[in-house]
């Protein structure tokens, strides 16, 4: 019975669905689409800047723009927000875009192109791996672990 338990409960593992909340996504920063990348720097040559994503409905942004702090609200129809940085510097801005307990911080480089595709990927943040095969090999490893401390017991 109990290995029947133990072999439900890793089964479970691999069987449901994780649940997310609504998506918090920097979708654009002025004409720049972001492609649902998280990049740690960011290159835009105009330096009229308005930056666009989602987030949940009705939420709060909060933008960081170089130590100062604003607010801007997400629609509660589609969750859309948009927030207009105004005319900024030709220099790096630190931006921190959140909402929640969701954050994306990255640097904004005004007025010169990104460099080459090579050296522009490196800055990509890793992509999480999948945690279901390291959880489900450590599941039957602990039911083996117990079925053998239940079997000395005896």
């Amino acid at each position: 019975m109990r290995l029947l338990l133990a072999i439900i409960l890793t089964l479970s593992f691999f069987i449901t669905q994780p649940v997310f909340a609504e998506d918090f996504l920097l979708n654009q920063i002025g004409g720049l689409p972001t492609q649902g990348k998280k990049m740690n720097q960011w290159w835009y040559e105009p330096q009229q800047v308005v930056l666009k994503g989602t987030g949940s409905r009705g939420a709060n942004i909060d933008i960081t723009l170089d130590g100062k702090f604003n607010v801007t609200k997400a629609s509660v129809d589609n969750g859309a927000w948009s927030f207009d940085l105004g005319n900024l510097s030709i220099a790096d801005h630190s931006i921190i875009v959140a909402s929640g307990d969701q954050s994306y911080p990255f640097v904004l480089t005004i007025g010169s192109a990104a460099p080459a595709a090579g050296a522009a990927n490196k800055s990509i943040l890793p992509i999480t791996g999948g945690i279901l095969p390291l959880v489900g090999i450590i599941s039957v490893a602990g039911v083996l672990i117990f079925l053998g401390l239940k079997k000395n017991e005896a």
